[in-house]
């Protein structure tokens, strides 16, 4: 079996490297920057003077804006929305950084991330692509690389007796 292996040269030395010794601990700390920007986003809302109602009202735009806006003047939806955008990105957030249920919470950080994209589109300085759609992109290389299982305890859990038992665990962990 040949291992993925690359030579680079740097001024007059040849560093070689595996595959596996870059994309490992990039793919770590890429899954613990992600959750760290879920969490202090998420507290930051929590402890701060924030709802959800100034962006829904002030900040929507395109096809959906009135829906937005009817949703932000709406006291019980913005109730809702405010527990929902906070206990969600502390909850993705705390779940990313310890890589617990990571194809989960990854589904559910790329849902957010789409619901923020939608409410702006089309995005003001593209026509398409903003840092909602590069966040998505961001879950989706993750989730496909089981990111949950270097250095997380998704790659505990899935060694339980209980989760090999259950069909389909292994698309949530991981």
């Amino acid at each position: 079996m040949t291992e993925n292996v690359s030579t680079a040269r740097f001024g007059g030395w040849n560093l070689t490297f595996r595959y596996v010794d870059v994309i490992l601990p990039f793919t770590f700390l890429l899954r613990v920057a992600m959750g760290w920007i879920f969490v202090w986003s998420g507290f930051d809302k929590l402890l701060g003077d924030w709802t959800s109602a100034g962006f829904l009202v002030n900040a929507t735009q395109g096809p959906l804006e009135g829906w937005f806006v009817d949703l932000g003047t709406n006291s019980a939806a913005v109730d809702v929305i405010d527990g929902l955008v906070i206990s969600g990105q502390i909850l993705i957030g705390i779940a990313l950084i310890l890589g617990v249920l990571t194809r989960f919470s990854l589904f559910w950080a790329g849902a957010m991330m789409f619901m923020f994209y939608i409410a702006q589109f089309p995005p003001a300085h593209n026509p398409f692509l903003d840092e909602h759609i590069i966040y998505i992109g961001v879950f989706l290389l993750l989730g496909a690389l089981g990111a949950g299982r270097i250095l997380g305890l998704d790659a505990l859990i899935e060694k339980l007796p209980l989760v090999r038992r259950i069909r389909g665990s292994e698309y949530l962990l991981g």
